[in-house]
């Protein structure tokens, strides 16, 4: 796997839009798990302009898997216990698919029998 892309791929999951954006596809299709579905370049970076304007996240990137048309991502916000995992798919040395996954620990409210 191309090195840039690789280093694309971690900025993005880490909230870091901007390093990532000149390697993702016009057409990228950015799919939220259990959310929603972003279509286009233009999309992805008016989200992320949204989500920077509420300030930057306290990530921290865990592993990093490679393969010759993936990179998953995978961490957890250091602020509180969600953990994220993002698979993106590479054609022509470009970002064309993201998938992102975000768990947060399930709050058990002590009324199971």
């Amino acid at each position: 796997m191309n090195a840039k892309i690789t280093a694309a791929c971690q900025a993005f999951s880490l909230g870091q839009s901007a390093k990532a954006l000149p390697l993702i596809a016009d057409e990228v299709e950015w799919h939220i798990v259990g959310d929603h579905s972003i279509i286009g370049k233009a999309g992805v970076e008016d989200t992320c302009a949204e989500a920077e304007a509420e300030g930057n996240p306290n990530f921290k990137n865990l592993r990093t898997i490679e393969s010759k048309s993936h990179v998953i991502v995978e961490g957890h916000d250091l602020e509180g216990d969600v953990h994220y995992c993002d698979i993106y798919t590479i054609e022509e040395n470009l970002i064309y698919e993201i998938t992102s996954y975000c768990l947060a620990r399930f709050e058990d409210d002590g009324d199971a029998e």
